[in-house]
């Protein structure tokens, strides 16, 4: 096989084994609403606040009166620890501080008593994730044989990993009473997503200049950048019945379906001086895939999912619990470069590996979250809240298919949430603590700085590490009611 084909097949390796990482992968991260971001799941089964059209808009009926809601999450601290991320000895760490997502919603209630719709409207931030990990060593190794870099060489490597996603949701929704106990409501939503992602590996061998050694230098280098935006919308039915004691709600929500959405991939590999031989006759060789490639569709999708909700009061006390399904999505692309110019010289052949090594392609489990959630009311306006939660990844990583995924959290989490509901006159206060836990103990390595050698390309030898996430969130939020209750 001649050498030029052989570097080919050993960049198709290399872009392959080191995994693209990014992205929350969680449905349930996000809280909406007041009594909701603490009760989560609580707004299944009856009308707690405006976020009614988001969990379940056949509540919407059971409103009183027109409101207007600001619900956000003030203050968040989560710190990701990644022990032994890139390799035994090496451990990575991200501490977020930011200002949550923000909703801005409301329920429009007719005056005329013979209506039997309600109206609701929300624009919120239904998803977001920072993450940046980076780390370097350098050090004396001895790396080369004896004849072209005698005794230890100077060792350099370093990786870095920047993603942020955002994603911004407007719903409109209308809630009908179809009877005294039962409501149905329907809505529709439209999200953008946007995400910015590079990851950046990169690791040299460089002998001291006083020997005049053979060779001078030995490298690898690997940099990727993707960027994309996509706009989808799907459809929430939702179906409410109120008992004597039982209060229950279903919804179902359709698969995403896209409107638009586009992209781009920059990326950059080369080897330095590599020998792709055990043989030392055979010269060391330079190879190079660089590229950018713009103007790509783009496109994301989420499932089918259906969610069941159920509460009953007990005194001053009511109980709250909630399971929510979501279906899997089989392989899809997400960008596709197709045959356009990455590695170098270009040729009618090499194009061809271009889908292969910067294609980005998703895949969902069907996933299944529970919740149970408490509201003590300790006197007139005066409310104890509790719950907690199960947030399950929905990664699905299958590693004989050829691109890169894009899905880093893959671990489960848990959330712990207490919070107090004040009501003067007009107003309603909401002010929540948030903690959230999740673990890893078996996280795969995306690069290592330990044991590096010609033979694995100075990328060091993967193996598994122990993730952790850990967080705390403060909530505050803030309702205004106007109107006559009733709609008189």
């Amino acid at each position: 096989m001649r050498i030029y084909q052989r570097g080919i097949i050993l960049l198709t390796v290399i872009i392959a084994s080191t995994p693209l990482l990014a992205q929350d992968n969680h449905y349930s991260w996000m809280q909406y609403g007041s009594r909701n971001s603490i009760l989560y799941n609580a707004g299944l089964s009856r009308f707690e606040d405006q976020s009614a059209v988001i969990m379940n808009p056949a509540t919407l009926a059971e409103a009183l009166q027109s409101s207007f809601n600001f619900n956000t999450n003030v203050v968040s601290f989560n710190k990701i620890r990644f022990e032994n991320g890139l390799g035994d000895g090496f451990t990575v760490k991200n501490d977020n501080l930011n200002v949550l997502p923000s909703m801005a919603s409301g329920v429009w209630k007719p005056r005329n008593e013979q209506k039997k719709w309600t109206l609701g409207y929300a624009l919120y931030h239904s998803n977001t994730d920072v993450l940046d990990f980076s780390d370097r060593s350098e050090r004396r190794e001895d790396l080369l044989v004896e004849s072209e870099g005698p005794g230890e060489e100077n060792y350099l490597a370093q990786y870095n990993l920047e993603n942020k996603l955002d994603e911004f949701t407007a719903v409109v929704g209308l809630g009908w009473k179809l009877s005294d106990n039962w409501s149905f409501g329907a809505s529709q939503s439209f999200t953008f997503r946007n995400q910015d992602y590079r990851e950046a590996f990169s690791a040299f061998v460089i002998t001291d200049p006083d020997l005049n050694a053979p060779v001078d230098l030995v490298g690898s280098n690997q940099d990727y950048t993707i960027k994309y935006s996509t706009l989808f919308t799907n459809t929430k039915l939702g179906l409410q019945y109120k008992g004597k004691k039982w209060d229950l709600g279903l919804t179902v929500s359709t698969p995403t379906i896209k409107i638009f959405g586009s992209g781009k991939i920059l990326a950059d590999l080369s080897l330095t001086n590599v020998r792709l031989s055990q043989n030392q006759s055979v010269p060391r060789s330079n190879f190079l895939a660089n590229g950018q490639i713009e103007d790509l569709k783009a496109k994301y999708k989420y499932p089918i999912n259906a969610s069941l909700g159920a509460s009953r009061l007990f005194g001053n006390l009511r109980l709250y619990g909630s399971v929510q399904w979501y279906g899997a999505i089989d392989v899809y692309t997400v960008m596709d470069p197709g045959d356009a110019s990455f590695v170098q010289p270009p040729s009618a052949n090499n194009v061809l590996y271009t889908s292969q090594l910067l294609s980005v392609w998703s895949s969902n489990r069907s996933v299944v979250n529970g919740s149970v959630a408490a509201d003590w009311l300790l006197k007139s306006g005066n409310h104890f809240l509790l719950s907690f939660r199960t947030d399950n990844h929905y990664a699905k990583i299958d590693r004989t298919v050829d691109g890169n995924n894009l899905a880093i959290k893959q671990w489960d989490n848990y959330h712990l949430t207490i919070g107090t509901q004040r009501e003067f006159k007009s107003s309603i206060w909401v002010v929540g603590v948030r903690f959230n836990y999740g673990v890893n103990k078996e996280f795969p390595q995306p690069a290592s700085f330990k044991d590096p050698s010609e033979g694995n390309f100075l990328q060091g030898e993967r193996g598994t590490g122990k993730i952790t996430s850990t967080g705390i969130q403060l909530m505050l939020s803030y309702t205004f009611k106007f109107g006559n209750k009733g709609g008189n």
